[in-house]
């Protein structure tokens, strides 16, 4: 029976490593170049969920470092909604940004690895386990009846 917990511990144990190391490996990896465009577009639609402003909105903010004016900016916006085209300043601004929409995006706390996470994985096995080991060293005695406990010898020591 020792066997058998002991070979499931490190049997799960093997899955959460592995898992970690694929999940921490494809967080590693760089978009590919050849979808540039199309992973513009996505870091667009990451922002306007962070955010929560409209896509023109986000146009107008990044024109604003390059000086461009309101009605090519109108202009821009007309063309991206029709032929999926983006500027050059809205592509700057997103390449500049693209590590702290990640961050946000993903959620820099969610991860498995994080060390509070692993804190309060650890509290709730130790609660439960040593909950487990109270009943049944002194709770389960108390309720069996008499003979029962005398075959079983169930007991703390």
């Amino acid at each position: 029976m020792l066997n058998l917990t002991i070979n499931t511990i490190v049997a799960v144990s093997a899955v959460i490593l592995v898992w970690c190391l694929v999940r921490g490996y494809s967080r590693s990896l760089k978009p590919n170049e050849q979808t540039d465009s199309i992973s513009i577009e996505n870091y667009l639609q990451k922002i306007t969920l962070i955010t929560g402003f409209s896509t023109y909105e986000i146009f107008r903010r990044s024109a604003e470092e390059w000086h461009v004016p309101a009605d090519r900016i109108e202009l821009d916006f007309k063309k991206y909604l029709s032929t999926l085209t983006i500027p050059y300043y809205v592509k700057d601004f997103v390449r500049r940004g693209q590590k702290h929409i990640d961050e946000l995006y993903l959620g820099k706390g969610s991860s498995f690895t994080d060390k509070r996470l692993w804190v309060c994985y650890a509290f709730l096995v130790l609660l439960l386990w040593g909950g487990a080991a109270f009943l049944s060293l002194y709770v389960f005695p108390h309720i069996l009846p008499g003979d029962i406990r005398s075959i079983w010898v169930v007991g703390p020591p």
